[in-house]
């Protein structure tokens, strides 16, 4: 019964839903701010329409009280990292959760969550849940020559940075495949646990949401996944365009000219992207219904450009810094 009505209250809150750019990270370099999951945590009381009431004593925390509703919560034994029935939660239990960078401009504020850690013992060192902006990783001479990765820096969506190295127990959420320091990219969300010296010693590892990531340096350089594309950004009015035959034919997408349409990017035969300079940029979704975003098309010197934020929509790759 909890989780049917807290499926039908979450669809209530897309109607009053206001950013969180002070509790998201923001980018400080040239590519869009990829807004990360924003942590609350707290005590836990059962509303009767199925939300949860989650309040910690920290006054100073903006979401120090708010209700959380969701349509399909990923609930976790904190210790574990294994999946667990949301309904044992009981009131006044404390968990840890995670929500997207809204909430509603009601008091107390009202969010989705999409992950919640519960059976946390006393003083115990909760794991935190993260989205990596950008890696950096070492290399060591492997077997037979070939290079292996030692250990990999990451920068977090909150800016902290965390250093895993070939010590640590990686796992993949729903998956019996054991991901390698080499899967830490980009977008990669992931649960760490740390010891008492605050070294990483296990990661689960969540399944990957993107096409691939893309970057761009204020030179106007593009990279996708960590490859330089031969054509660079173009910045207009102070908007960052990207070059979308660069980009979508590096990610293996077929590109054409159309009279009328514009640049026409398509994946296995289906439409996928078209861009019109000086006209709409539109997009496709799953049920081949078109969709239209904001955003500027220019066409410079035979390349046709558009806003970063549209391109990274309708390609669904994600924003590295």
């Amino acid at each position: 019964m909890k989780k049917r009505l807290l499926q039908c209250v979450s669809l209530l809150l897309c109607a009053a839903l206001l950013t969180l750019p002070a509790l998201a990270a923001e980018s400080e370099s040239a590519p869009a701010a990829n807004q990360g999951p924003v942590r609350v945590w707290g005590t836990l009381t059962w509303l009767e329409d199925g939300g949860m009431l989650v309040q910690n004593s920290n006054e100073n925390d903006p979401l120090h009280e708010v209700i959380l509703h969701g349509e399909s919560i990923l609930c976790l034994d904190a210790v574990t990292g294994e999946p667990m029935d949301i309904d044992t939660i009981k009131n006044g239990d404390m968990i840890y959760a995670w929500i997207g960078p809204a909430v509603t401009a009601s008091l107390p504020p009202q969010a989705t969550a999409f992950l919640i850690l519960a059976n946390i013992p006393a003083d115990y060192a909760v794991p935190m849940y993260y989205e990596i902006v950008s890696v950096t990783a070492q290399s060591a001479a492997g077997e037979e020559g070939k290079s292996s990765v030692a250990w990999t820096e990451v920068l977090t969506s909150e800016g902290k940075s965390l250093k895993i190295t070939d010590e640590a127990k990686l796992t993949a959420h729903e998956s019996e495949e054991t991901p390698g320091l080499e899967d830490l990219i980009p977008g990669t969300r992931m649960l760490v646990w740390t010891g008492m010296d605050g070294k990483v010693i296990k990661v689960l590892v969540f399944p990957y949401d993107y096409a691939g990531y893309l970057s761009w340096e204020e030179d106007g350089t593009v990279s996708l996944n960590g490859k330089t594309l031969a054509v660079k950004a173009k910045l207009a009015d102070g908007e960052t365009l990207l070059p979308v035959r660069a980009v979508a034919e590096a990610m293996g997408l077929d590109v054409q000219w159309v009279s009328g349409k514009g640049a026409v990017v398509e994946q296995e035969e289906k439409t996928v992207l078209t861009a019109l300079p000086g006209g709409s940029i539109s997009g496709w979704d799953n049920a081949g219904v078109r969709f239209t975003v904001e955003g500027t098309c220019v066409l410079e010197k035979g390349t046709t450009y558009i806003s970063s934020d549209a391109l990274l929509e309708l390609l669904d790759l994600f924003a590295a810094r």
